[in-house]
């Protein structure tokens, strides 16, 4: 089997069954229909977001256990 540079990565349930009927319909595979919307997804938004999200996490932890 040729060897790739994907890494792995985990696909929540409810995700796996689009990418899956998506791949079904173009009749292709999951991993192409896969790369397809990493390429489209844009990265310095998914960075931004991932800056904050830690921050508001601890905010909502912070404000959970206040008395």
């Amino acid at each position: 089997m040729a060897q790739t540079r994907r890494k792995p990565v985990y696909i929540q349930p409810e995700h796996h069954d689009i990418l899956r009927r998506i791949a079904f319909e173009q009749k292709c595979n999951i991993s192409d229909v896969l790369d397809a919307v990493l390429e489209e997804a844009q990265w310095q938004k998914v960075a931004k977001v991932a800056q904050i999200k830690p921050k508001i996490r601890a905010k909502e932890r912070q404000n959970k256990y206040k008395y």
